[in-house]
């Protein structure tokens, strides 16, 4: 349509019967609900048109709409509660399908039930630029909504309905959630997210036509709102070009109104009237093509344009179809029958692929908590094969058994003198203490670092652990931008401030970004990577720990052969340490053994415990460092559990609730 071009008749092309409500195809499973209880049973419209006279000689099934009303609201409680917090492939998607699941519950289908008698709601949807607003003008007589070469337009939505209509839709019954304004006149485009009452006497009384951003708009939260519209409408009146409507973004748009089984009117707009044979040709057998051959159909050719809108001849069609829809009940019926029909035959497909996410959302969670438990397994493992290998008796633990071991006759060393002892026996048992003490210190330092090297390894594993998946990484990510600006990486949704479940839409879980930073250890999620700065510390207390419980084990318990102990006693600390070096390498095939005093003779130890006990207490002595250090190394899983925990809980049982759920809807349907 181009301004300054004489006027040209509309051409109009009416597809399937022209009674019906836009339909092509009959639905078996077509809705039985509505909210005074009286449903067309039998086939109904399919996205398109069927016949009217059909559906009026189908025997009405009355149900109980309360019913109905519980079931989905049971359903919508379900759906809110599913918590996507870890990401996979698809997790957009999926998001966004639970955020549409909860606006067709809450914007169409429970207003539509509670308000059986409401106008039918038309949203007109088109390409940018295809002309709704000028349509829109046109069949209300009066310019309501702003035109112009300003793309997008309509940042503001328009809703054009009859003076006595105007209390259906002022007072929040669709679209509860979204703030608007009255406005008398034209309605100029104003803030975003803004719902405009355009009344006017020129619009046909029982419809209410409403102007949606564009569905291929620039801005992302234009394309978002418009989806939402359509979800809350009863029909859909799709506008396109000549110019436009092989655009791809126009036939999926097409596709999604006939897979939920909308009930479907189609204006091809500004056709040169040179080409519009050709055109409209075309444009209905692509439409055939993608299973909306019976659709209603309307071609407009280009025309003038004044005062923002059509000639009266042109639009007259398009108006005297709305208007025919709004006064006729078998119309009205079929319509409404249909489109809630589509709506809830998708979830009976919907709501069990959701399901099977909530219940993907607890694999992924605990496929986290094992990664990060099997890195410090792995570390333990390794832990375990030094102490058993005994690479530990090198180095500063080697030099300090060799002090001590070195003084003299092992055995007479380990000793405790009785009675009288001369000057020279003394002298060499008084440095005794001092060498015990520093192979104890030397002993336990060498633990202890082995406990943190290991454990600084297991922190790396297991961080390249989740960040090799894609709910690691994203949780990572998410922590780490919580930590240091307080606000989610990604995901938030637009205009998600206006509605009343908003924090079951930001990130799609209830964990507050407080809780998630609080789970990070100092400096945000990359410290994860290491140890804990107080693990030192703390694998110290454990293996002196271990040391005491070794040393009561040699004072509480006859561990020496009695042929030996008839002979001499023994200083427990001292021989606590020579069982500590050989719990540290007894048996190990690697252990080099030197001339003297300065490795552990095997011998010694099978002469001092025998070769079945010394066994036994070895394997119970490191069962023992076992366990104290596995309690640590679970401590230190448990930073990459606590985050994980942070962002919400989640409830193992709510799949099946949404089955069940889903089965009450189809039964009371």
């Amino acid at each position: 349509m181009k301004e300054g071009q004489e006027a040209v008749p509309a051409s109009l092309r009416w597809g399937g019967a022209d009674d019906g409500a836009a339909g092509s195809e009959a639905q078996p499973t077509a809705v039985r609900a509505m909210a005074d209880g009286v449903v067309g049973g039998g086939a109904t419209a399919g996205a398109g048109g069927a016949a009217a006279g059909k559906d009026a000689e189908t025997p009405h099934v009355r149900v109980d709409a309360r019913k109905i009303q519980a079931a989905l609201t049971e359903l919508r409680e379900a759906v809110a509660r599913v918590s996507l917090l870890f990401d996979f492939a698809g997790i957009e998607a999926t998001r966004a399908e639970r955020q549409q699941l909860i606006s067709q519950i809450d914007d169409y289908l429970l207003p539509r039930l509670r308000q059986s008698g409401a106008p039918i709601l038309i949203a007109m949807v088109g390409s940018t630029g295809a002309g709704k607003s000028t349509l829109l003008n046109s069949i209300v007589g009066s310019p309501v909504s702003a035109t112009g070469i300003r793309r997008p337009t309509t940042n503001s939505p328009v809703l054009a309905c009859h003076p006595d209509d105007e209390k259906w839709f002022a007072e929040n019954v669709f679209l509860p959630t979204l703030p608007r304004v009255r406005q008398q006149g034209l309605a100029m485009p104003g803030r975003d997210g803004l719902l405009v009452l355009a009344t006017s006497e020129g619009m046909p009384p029982g419809v209410a036509l409403l102007d949606t951003p564009d569905i291929d708009s620039v801005v992302a939260a234009h394309r978002q709102f418009a989806r939402q519209f359509l979800d809350a409408s009863d029909l859909w009146l799709f506008v396109t070009t000549a110019r436009r409507y092989a655009d791809a973004v126009v036939w999926e748009m097409l596709k999604d109104a006939r897979e939920r089984g909308a009930s479907l009117g189609i204006v091809l707009s500004r056709v040169p009237q040179a080409a519009g044979e050709q055109l409209s040709a075309h444009f209905d057998a692509m439409l055939a093509a993608n299973g909306l051959g019976g659709a209603q159909r309307f071609v407009i050719q280009e025309t003038t344009i004044t005062d923002a809108r059509l000639p009266v001849e042109v639009s007259a069609p398009v108006r005297s179809w709305l208007t025919d829809t709004a006064q006729r009940e078998e119309r009205r019926t079929a319509i409404l029958t249909q489109t809630m029909s589509g709506v809830l035959d998708t979830f009976e497909t919907r709501i069990p692929a959701l399901a099977e996410h909530a219940q993907m959302q607890v694999a992924l969670r605990d496929e986290l908590v094992s990664a990060a438990q099997a890195a410090y397994q792995a570390g333990l493992a390794e832990f375990d094969e030094a102490i058993r290998n005994g690479s530990l008796l090198r180095g500063e633990v080697l030099a300090r058994w060799q002090e001590f071991a070195g003084a003299g006759d092992l055995l007479r060393t380990l000793e405790i003198r009785k009675g009288r002892q001369d000057k020279r026996k003394s002298r060499r048992h008084a440095g005794a203490p001092v060498r015990t003490g520093a192979l104890k210190s030397a002993l336990r330092s060498g633990i202890e670092a082995l406990v943190v090297s290991l454990a600084d390894r297991s922190a790396e594993d297991a961080m390249e652990r989740w960040q090799a998946s894609p709910p690691g990484a994203g949780l990572l990510m998410r922590a780490q931008e919580a930590y240091e600006t307080g606000v989610p990486a990604g995901g938030e949704l637009a205009y998600s401030s206006l509605r009343k479940w908003e924090g079951e839409l930001n990130w799609g879980f209830p964990g507050g970004q407080a809780e998630i930073a609080a789970a990070l250890p100092s400096g945000g999620a990359q410290p994860l990577g290491r140890s804990s700065d107080d693990l030192a510390a703390r694998a110290g207390r454990a293996v002196a720990a271990w040391q005491e419980h070794l040393l009561r084990l040699v004072q509480t318990e006859n561990i020496t052969k009695r042929s030996i102990a008839r002979v001499a006693s023994f200083d427990p600390e001292a021989l606590a340490m020579v069982l500590t070096i050989g719990v540290l390498g007894y048996g190990a095939s690697d252990l080099v053994v030197s001339e003297g005093a300065s490795a552990v003779p095997q011998q010694l130890l099978t002469s001092l415990f025998g070769a079945g006990l010394m066994r036994d207490i070895g394997g119970q002595a490191r069962q023992d460092l076992h366990e104290r250090i596995g309690v640590l190394y679970s401590e230190e899983a448990l930073r990459f559990k606590a985050l994980v925990d942070a962002v919400g809980s989640l409830d193992e049982g709510l799949a099946a609730d949404l089955y069940q759920a889903s089965y009450s809807l189809e039964s009371a349907r």
